[in-house]
């Protein structure tokens, strides 16, 4: 590694100046340099999805062969003889976020309350005297106070609880299931846009431990402006629009103005057949993702589980920021992606500018599978307004994605108005395309793109396509594909506007032995 900041900016300036310099590790570098840019906008359409980058094009529909599913010998997407540790891989990479050694903080010190299906709002709220509602014990009348937990004894709930006041950086509120908790929305039917039935309208401070939601008319847990909010160990099912959603309580004139929220922790929960009530473009009831983090400058969603969600799975959007995405198992998104009145994008893990510019993000140790569309998409869809940059994708498992024909079925897939990614040390299986850098004429091409030391196994269409691109440096991965698919080994694809592009250390093997899964 680089002990000095400067010199590794200046190798790495001339690492994309001369193309004839093939032994330079591009990786070892943070790029710098991003742009923040602020533009008044018109209200937004609340949907927000990939229509219009088609990233499929790229592949030769007349060819009709169905993607072939053999992964028997797939299984903990972990194992450390497969997958270059996470320390080791950082380091290379040059990540400059790392998880904090305590993920989970707790309140400190404060009284407990208690709610209870046969408690009374008028008792003290004491073990032996619980309340009955939820939203009655978070509400500013109520007594609690930072450092505060408020324990919710096992039932079944059916109300919506929004938080009422806020806890302080040093103590915050806990709320938090006692055991089997419940909760449903009162009007699952007629609920809009922002409601969830746990919000908090600008409140801070909070962790939400331990819920199960079910049958939402909109979000089940919906978080307006958060400030240092921890969401954990709970489970949505069914709702309306997203799972779990942290936004900016308005987002009219757009830019930097929607990225209000700030120290926003989604771990370890588990979101279920999210956006359900989604049948088509026209359809508002089921808007935003599965789970969707917008406007949010310092995150972390680790350790989730998304699974059969009708649109875009995890969606990292408008202006969101130096935030970790890790450990999260994520499939069977987009469910409705190419059905009639569906829409072709759909991506597992979306990252989108769109309005303000999305930065500095490390994407590692995630295993994305069995999605109807892309694994992993890194877009622009508002050209010239919020850009994508400084991306780390790393030890992943993304297999299995796509439907051959019907879309590009992509594992990582990058767009318009992306620079400074680098793409390591991941696993690319049996999905329909393995890397596609594409720029699509919206806006400025990818650039500055580092793929190496990956491992494409069985991927039915191709392995890598650059088209549109340039400064991309595809290095030190590994290829197989079976005698079935041998007219598909080549290492990658080269279409038109690419413009120094370097190609060195890559290996193309019969097969690949996936030691240990």
């Amino acid at each position: 590694m680089y002990e000095d900041k400067q010199n590794m900016d200046a190798d790495l300036q001339l690492f994309y100046t001369d193309s004839l310099i093939q032994n330079q590790n591009p990786l070892e570098q943070s790029f710098l340099g991003q742009t923040n840019v602020s533009t008044p906008i018109s209200p937004m359409n609340d949907d927000i999805n990939v229509e219009g980058i088609d990233i499929s094009n790229s592949m030769d529909t007349g060819i009709e062969t169905d993607l072939v599913t053999d992964l028997d010998n797939l299984g903990d997407s972990r194992n450390s003889d497969q997958i270059t540790g996470i320390e080791n891989a950082a380091e290379e990479l040059g990540a400059l976020i790392i998880p904090s050694e305590n993920p989970t903080p707790q309140s400190s010190g404060g009284n407990f309350y208690y709610v209870s299906p046969g408690g009374s709002d008028e008792n003290s709220g004491s073990q032996d005297q619980p309340w009955k509602s939820i939203n009655y014990a978070v509400s500013e009348d109520s007594p609690i106070a930072p450092g505060d937990t408020v324990l919710v004894q096992p039932g079944t709930y059916t109300e919506l609880i929004s938080l009422g006041k806020s806890g302080s950086d040093s103590q915050r509120i806990t709320l938090k299931a006692n055991g089997d908790v419940t909760l449903r929305d009162p009007d699952p039917n007629n609920g809009s846009f922002p409601e969830g039935v746990i919000q908090s309208p600008g409140q801070s401070n909070w962790i939400i431990d331990g819920f199960r939601i079910e049958n939402t008319s909109w979000a089940g847990i919906s978080l307006s402006d958060p400030k240092n909010i921890t969401v954990q160990n709970n489970e949505t099912y069914q709702t309306g629009s997203s799972g779990i959603i942290a936004l900016p309580k308005t987002f009219f004139g757009g830019g930097e103005k929607e990225v209000t929220g700030s120290n926003v922790k989604i771990l370890n929960n588990t979101v279920e057949r999210a956006n359900w009530k989604w049948d088509g473009p026209g359809d508002k009831d089921g808007d935003q993702e599965a789970l969707s983090i917008w406007g949010i400058d310092g995150f972390e969603v680790a350790n989730n589980t998304m699974i059969d969600g009708k649109k875009e799975g995890l969606d990292i959007k408008v202006g969101s920021r130096n935030g970790l995405i890790h450990n999260n198992s994520i499939t069977s998104q987009a469910l409705i992606s190419g059905t009639y009145q569906g829409f072709r994008g759909g991506a597992a893990i979306y990252v989108d500018g769109n309005r303000a510019d999305s930065f500095n993000l490390d994407i590692y140790d995630n295993e994305i599978f069995a999605n109807t569309a892309d694994a992993i998409l890194l877009a622009d869809e508002v050209p010239g307004v919020g850009d994508v940059s400084d991306i780390n994708i790393y030890n992943n498992v993304i297999y299995d994605n796509g439907r051959r024909v019907e879309n590009g079925g992509v594992g990582v897939a990058i767009a318009n108005n992306v620079e400074d990614v680098r793409i390591a040390d991941n696993t690319f299986a049996n999905n329909v395309q393995g890397v596609v850098i594409n720029n699509k004429n919206q806006g400025y091409n990818p650039r500055n793109i580092v793929v190496r030391n990956n491992r494409f196994s069985e991927n039915s269409f191709r392995n890598i396509y650059v088209e549109n691109a340039s400064n991309v440096t595809l290095d030190n991965n590994l290829f197989a594909n079976t005698d079935e698919n041998a007219d598909k080994t080549e290492i990658y694809d080269k279409g038109e506007g690419v413009a120094n592009l370097n190609v060195f250390g890559n290996e193309l093997t019969e097969s690949v032995d996936f030691v240990g899964l």
